[in-house]
């Protein structure tokens, strides 16, 4: 119970921590800061180089910068490279003497969160009267592939099974005091198939990798020298200290279980074995969204805790649905066995209450940080998966008391412990499909904002759908007493990026009589931006203020 208390106290203690500590809500990819040329500069003679600048370190792999010209031939010289000590920059050299004329820089990266972006980056050589067309940048992410939710599914189903075995026997089975016997044949035989789960995704994950980094097929995998470049990226790094931590981990399963008779030894063993496991979801929650994070520490540590804790959940019900009805070393008298089976149960609801609270402040943590509005939750992949994530996690908490209520009553495991399993396993395929969506920062949805002058005029600005592309710009002023007024001539709405040195860029809405100020043009890239809306009354009075918005990938 100590132990219990401990972990309990621990996962509360992070969990509070993270929810007062203000999360930023940042993209979880990198986004461009500063180019050269600027995006639609023009420029007198040809560049040497291209650079690009991005707001977080970039990965040393798998990156690459074209130039073509207005015929769509590349002048580039296809050698796209990150300085040294410049983690965050990314250089291409360009064929020497370019005539004048438009040309578009198409670039692409791995972000600092293992997922790829992408972008545009137009600029015109001499004064020629050729159009520059407006770029746009966005990330290349999609919804993840089948076989990357079933490979991340089998390693958090096989982490959670094997996990919830040990953690049965260690802490919730009063006939195994803290794991000192040895466990019973059937129950080895399940650890050694999650074993082999464990292993077995972990080995298909760095060519899993490769083919989403690579952009190749599976059979082109042999063709491609993708694993040295693999070993360059943080992915690469963290797959091989995943690998290291399972093979350990089998080793010290095998001699766990080589231990004879009743010995202190296994209990550091199977002791030494869960924290391997815990080692290996730890170094997962390295990669990518909280890795991408501004508050890195925090962000690691409650996607461990989260992950840590609906494993443990859900294996310790794979324990009281499979194992424990036909644990060898019950009772045999009915009313011994059946008060045996309630004192677990009754173990494990105490285990389960902590466990869920953990989930439930985690999960909280990350959906401030990575569902930054209502419309986002409930219109994007990431929101709605995890809306449906949540209510199957409802639906298990509903079971989970009717299993409490059953302990207490000394009845025995039903069929609501198979359903609440069914759902968990269901909940782990979510998991594998959250962590590999882009999250819903980047479509925070359409813009309403107001702001009050000093002397009482409130300037509302309404943006829509707030993407990057075409947009609906709405503008309404209304005096100290809330009515609108009319005898407006000008409204002039200056648009700077914050992220991206492009200069300022202007709109006027045109005036029509008795209508909304309305006007439709472009947003060319997502991120943050500072629009400054003048506004000239017939009067000559004017009013000004000032809104900073984040503007959402397509």
């Amino acid at each position: 119970m100590r132990t219990l208390q401990k972990v309990v106290g621990l996962g509360i203690v992070l969990s509070f921590l993270c929810l007062f500590l203000f999360p930023t809500l940042t993209y979880a990819h990198a986004y461009l800061q500063k180019s050269t040329p600027t995006a639609n500069e023009i420029i007198s003679q040809s560049p040497a180089k291209i650079m690009l600048q991005f707001n977080e370190s970039i990965q040393p792999a798998f990156h690459d910068i074209q130039v073509t010209n207005s015929a769509g031939e590349r002048v580039d010289l296809d050698d796209s490279y990150i300085p040294d000590s410049q983690l965050n920059t990314l250089e291409g050299n360009v064929s020497p003497n370019l005539p004048d004329g438009v040309y578009v820089v198409k670039w692409n990266v791995i972000s600092g969160d293992g997922h790829r972006i992408e972008g545009s980056i137009p600029f015109q050589v001499g004064d020629g009267s050729s159009s520059v067309i407006v770029p746009t940048a966005q990330s290349a992410s999609t919804f993840p592939g089948l076989d990357l939710i079933a490979i991340r599914w089998l390693l958090y189903l096989s982490m959670s099974f094997f996990m919830g075995i040990l953690c049965f026997y260690r802490f919730m089975y009063p006939a195994n005091p803290k794991g000192a016997l040895p466990l019973p044949r059937r129950s080895r035989t399940l650890l050694w198939i999650t074993y082999g789960g464990i292993l077995v995704s972990i080995l298909l994950s760095l060519p899993l990798q490769a083919t989403i980094d690579a952009r190749i097929q599976w059979t082109e995998l042999w063709a491609t020298p993708w694993l040295a470049q693999m070993f360059q990226t943080n992915f690469g790094l963290i797959w091989l200290i995943q690998l290291g931590l399972a093979i350990v981990l089998g080793g010290v399963i095998y001699a766990a279980h080589r231990i004879s008779g009743g010995s202190r030894l296994r209990i550091i063993g199977y002791s030494l074995a869960l924290s391997l496991a815990l080692g290996i979801l730890l170094s997962k929650s390295f990669i990518g969204h909280p890795a991408a994070s501004e508050l890195k520490v925090l962000s690691i540590t409650m996607n461990f805790l989260h992950l840590a804790a609906i494993c443990v959940w859900i294996g310790s019900l794979l324990a009281l649905a499979i194992v424990l009805p036909g644990e060898a070393s019950l009772p045999t008298s009915t009313e011994e066995r059946k008060g045996t089976i309630s004192r677990v149960i009754r173990t494990f609801s105490c285990w389960g209450f902590g466990l869920v609270a953990i989930v439930i402040l985690s999960g909280i943590y990350a959906s401030l940080k990575y569902v930054p509005t209502l419309y986002s939750l409930f219109n994007t992949s990431y929101g709605q998966v995890l809306l449906l994530k949540c209510g199957l996690v409802l639906i298990m908490l509903v079971f989970a008391a009717v299993n409490f209520l059953r302990g207490r009553k000394n009845k025995p495991v039903g069929r609501s412990v198979w359903i609440e399993l069914s759902i968990g396993v269901i909940t782990l395929v979510l998991a594998a499909i959250l962590t590999n969506l882009p999250t819903a920062t980047g479509t925070p949805g359409p813009v309403h904002v107001s702001n009050s002058l000093d002397s009482g005029e409130v300037i509302s600005l309404r943006i829509s759908p707030n993407i990057v592309g075409n947009n609906q710009f709405e503008i309404d002023v209304r005096d100290a007493k809330g009515q609108e007024i009319h005898n407006i001539q000008q409204v002039k709405l200056t648009l700077t990026s914050l992220d991206m040195d492009m200069g300022k860029y202007e709109i006027i809405v045109p005036y029509e009589p008795n209508s909304t100020f309305m006007a439709k043009d472009l947003i060319s890239m997502a991120g943050r931006w500072n629009i400054q809306v003048h506004i000239l009354s017939a009067s000559l009075d004017s009013w000004d203020t000032d809104f900073t918005i984040r503007v959402g990938t397509k």
